[in-house]
Order: C-alpha cells, then structure tokens, then sequence
C-alpha cells in the first residue's frame, strides 16, 4: 500500500588540453571562452576527429570549492579537508553509491529519450555536471537560475551547482514570463539553466534586452530549435556538453598532480547558502528564501522518523520538484535507496497502476481529485454489478 503524504570562475584549472565538439557545418565555441582567457591558443584536429582544442596553462591560486564528502577523492591526499560526514547536501550522494550504488536510483519515462540511472551512474553524472560549470566559468557563490520542471535532469543540475559551491535559484516553467524576469534580476543570477528550447524561446525576448547572461544550458532538446538572434551572442551549451566537458576536465586534474597543486582548495560549510527559493508572490513581487546546506540535511537526517523508507521502495514525483517539501523528501528518500519515478498530473493515474509505488508526495487537492475518481469508479462498477 502507498504511503501518501501531503502538505498544505574561470574556464581552465588546468595545463591539458580541452575539447569542444562542432558540427560539420558550424563551430561551436562560445565566445566567453576566448574572452575570460585572452591568449589561448586554438587548434582544429584533423577533420574525422571533428573536435576543436584550447589549450591554457594553469592559473595559480584557483579556488576550487568542493563537497568535501562527495569530491573526497581529487582533494589534496593529505586528506585536511575531506570529510567522512555530510558538510553539503551533495555528500549524499557518495554515501548512496556506496551503499546503493547498482540499486536503480531515478526512473524518467517521459522525456526523449527516458532515462534510467543506477546510484553509480547518477552520482558520477552530478559530478561530471559539477565540473561542466567549473570549466565554463561557474564560482563559487555566484547564482544560476535553474528554471525547469521535473526530471533526472533537473536532480543532476540543481546537485551540481551546489556541489561546486554555486547556489542555485529554483522555479518551474509555468510561472509567467515576468516573474522568471524579476526571480533572475532580484537574484543577481549570472547565468540560465532552462528546461528545454521551446521555454526559452517564450523567456528570449524579454530576457535578451532586460536581463544579462554569461551563459545558457539546455537541459533537454537541441540547441538548433532555439530562435535564431534571440541570444544575441550568449554561450549555450546542451546538457551533454556539460557533461562531456566535465568528464574530460574531471580525468585530467586526477591524473594531474601540477593540476591540484595549483588550485587553491575550500570546502563548502554547512551554514553556506544552497539555494534561493521564491514565494509564489500572490501578495507583491516574489520574495526570495535563502536555504542553507544545514536546513535541508536537518530535513534529510530527520524525515525517518516520519517515513521509515527501505531500500528498494518506490517513490512517485509529480509535485514541482523546486517546491522545498518535494526536495527535502526527494533528498532524505535517495539516502535510503529508494527508485524514484518521475510522472506527470496527466499521466499519474495511470502510473500509480503501473509503477504501484510505496510512496507519493502531494497536496491535498491531488488526493481529493484521486478519491472523487475513486468512488466514480466504484459506483459505476456497483450499477454495472446491479444490472447485470
């Protein structure tokens, strides 16, 4: 039976080389690589490689926040600020692969293509998604608004930046064109993570002359489907190029021991902000809520007590995943092991039969409209039984 609950920095660390792909017919390389970085040196491979290098030396002194739990592994060996405790919400995830880690974490039917990631792959996946910001340009405590819905993409975004010590200012992709404007600008957001081209395009017109971007990523979808001039020179990256950037750069300061000596190493404390979360503004303008590491992990070391989750249980995810109860319980139910299906209002009635989960998080108009469909049921299922 469910359980239903309800409630009312610079581009190159560095002395390696890094790729970019293009295509055949267009180069992509963002112009805020060239100009953070005034003298590198660019290279085209031979043309059946089809990458593009850019070569930089290292910059002495980077600072390189980190999760000191999740990123344990490329901290200075002499293990000073490495952590075996949860200091960021991110750290969670190391304890989840190790104790989780062939378990299937995150199940996304509705997306092109779906998405299936085991514990293993979903933390290696936010760890390259960290670095990705690292090597476009991302600081630590600069904002990114990551305006976006539901999706193991959204979990991998919303982790890595506030993995790398950036914060992240959350909102779905229903709220108007204005509020997701003075949510960016009120913010001192420095770059967009959007759900997918066909939402930026409505976000582009206002966006490209009221608000200032270093940077877009689409999570889902091709940069192609985006309105042409309507960024006017903003670098944009797809999801996949995130990732792809930070599994190289993540490979080359591993094996680098110039690399990790010449950055300057932090670790994210419990009482940093990890995120900027605004009120619906029904009475004014929206208002923002800073959120520490330390309030969320006091909501995932303590929602046990409440909802004694075991690993293997099932978990379905249709409230807007920025809403601050959905998170704090997605966050607390992946510390225990459990597979969490992402779904859709139009689509959870038939995945509660499908997927039959031990657990749902809502609010109480969702189970009203679920007890209504119910009893309809039920009494056509009596007449039938009367007439028959």
């Amino acid at each position: 039976m469910a359980t239903l609950l309800s409630s009312t920095s610079s581009f190159d660390y560095y002395n390696h080389s890094l790729h970019f792909l293009f295509s055949p017919s267009k180069l992509h390389c963002p112009r805020i690589l060239v100009s953070k970085l005034p003298g590198l040196r660019f290279r085209v491979s031979s043309p059946s490689k089809s990458r593009v290098f850019c070569e930089s030396k290292t910059q002495e002194g980077q600072i390189r926040r980190c999760s000191p739990l999740l990123e344990k592994a490329s901290l200075p060996s002499n293990g000073a600020l490495a952590s075996d405790e949860w200091k960021a919400v991110p750290d969670i995830w190391r304890s989840s692969a190790e104790k989780h880690g062939d378990r299937v974490a995150v199940v996304d039917p509705y997306h092109d293509s779906p998405s299936t990631m085991t514990y293993k792959q979903l933390e290696q996946e936010i760890l390259d998604f960290t670095e990705g910001l690292r090597v476009i340009g991302v600081n630590p405590e600069e904002k990114v608004a990551l305006f976006a819905d539901n999706s193991c993409r959204w979990l991998v975004a919303d982790q890595g930046i506030m993995a790398m010590g950036a914060i992240n200012v959350v909102r779905g992709s229903r709220s108007a064109v204005e509020e997701l404007l003075h949510i960016y600008n009120h913010s001192e957001s420095v770059g967009l993570v959007v759900d997918n081209p066909e939402f930026f395009n409505r976000l582009a017109g206002t966006f490209s002359s009221k608000a200032t971007m270093r940077f877009l990523v689409l999570l889902w979808g091709e940069k192609a489907c985006l309105s042409s001039g309507e960024t006017h020179g903003v670098p944009i990256f797809s999801y996949k190029e995130i990732i792809e950037l930070g599994r190289e750069s993540r490979v080359a300061h591993i094996d680098s021991h110039d690399a990790r000596q010449g950055c300057k190493y932090e670790i994210i404390g419990s009482d940093d902000i990890a995120t900027i979360v605004y009120t619906s503004g029904t009475t004014g303008n929206p208002k923002g809520v800073m959120l520490t590491h330390k309030n969320l992990l006091h909501q995932i070391e303590n929602l046990w007590d409440v909802v004694p989750t075991e690993a293997g249980d099932r978990f379905l995810s249709m409230l807007p995943t920025w809403h601050v109860y959905e998170r704090a319980c997605e966050y607390f139910t992946f510390t225990h092991g459990i597979e969490q299906v992402y779904t859709t209002v139009r689509n959870l009635k038939d995945d509660l039969r499908h997927y039959q989960p031990q657990y749902l998080i809502s609010v109480p108009l969702v189970y009203e409209t679920l007890y209504r469909y119910v009893l309809w049921i039920s009494s056509m299922l009596i007449n039938h039984l009367r007439l028959s």
